[in-house]
């Protein structure tokens, strides 16, 4: 299995690209810049630098490739800064036809859920560009009729906890937050999992 890891450099990246490497899974990591070049080394992890909104960059990257996993997403609620969820996203498509790639799994905001509580239609109005940017993210990707696997999360921990719950369609009961690490075992774990396949998915601990 050959897979692509978008925004390697990141905190959740690194840990998509560890796991990968612990599941014998052969892994190129992109990154913007040689200076963001993920810190792990393994005879299976190749880097390549490029623009992950560039769809003849990406186009190049995922030739031989079986998925990509984006970690990608935006480093303040800006709209600036958030809009890296629907432009990877429209590469990502383009790309994917271009290159004959077929399988993607992107991770999304628990907040495109319905609200539960006041405090989460709070915070819908307060990130509305991340809400905004990935619903376009995602729609991008449904009507590329991939083979699209989404991960919404609500916050994310930098604790070394490995597990992990899931549900289709909605969070787990009393679930608001996941560990990176979690969340990297759930996007690994979903890749080869048919039942995964154009589905969303709430992801918490």
């Amino acid at each position: 299995m050959n897979l692509v890891v978008l925004g390697a450099n990141g905190r959740t990246g690194e840990h998509v690209i560890r796991v990968a490497l612990e599941r014998g899974l052969n892994v190129t990591a992109v990154v913007r810049s040689i200076e963001k070049e993920p810190t792990i080394k393994n005879d299976r992890l190749a880097v390549k630098v490029g623009d992950p909104c560039d769809p003849k960059f990406l186009a190049d990257v995922f030739r031989g490739q079986n998925a990509v996993i984006s970690t990608l997403g935006g480093r303040s609620p800006a709209k600036a800064a958030t809009s890296v969820y629907y432009r990877s996203a429209e590469a990502i498509a383009e790309a994917a036809w271009d290159s004959g790639l077929d399988r993607v799994l992107v991770i999304s905001t628990a907040l495109l859920f319905p609200a539960r509580t006041l405090l989460e239609k709070i915070l819908s109005l307060i990130v509305r560009h991340t809400v905004a940017s990935a619903t376009r993210m995602e729609n991008t990707l449904i009507d590329a009729k991939l083979n699209w696997t989404v991960a919404r999360c609500g916050f994310l921990k930098d604790d070394a906890e490995p597990g992990y719950r899931s549900e289709e369609g909605q969070l787990p009961q009393k679930g608001s937050s996941v560990s990176r690490l979690g969340l990297a075992h759930f996007l690994v774990d979903a890749i080869e999992n048919p039942d995964a396949c154009q589905r969303v998915f709430g992801v918490s601990s």
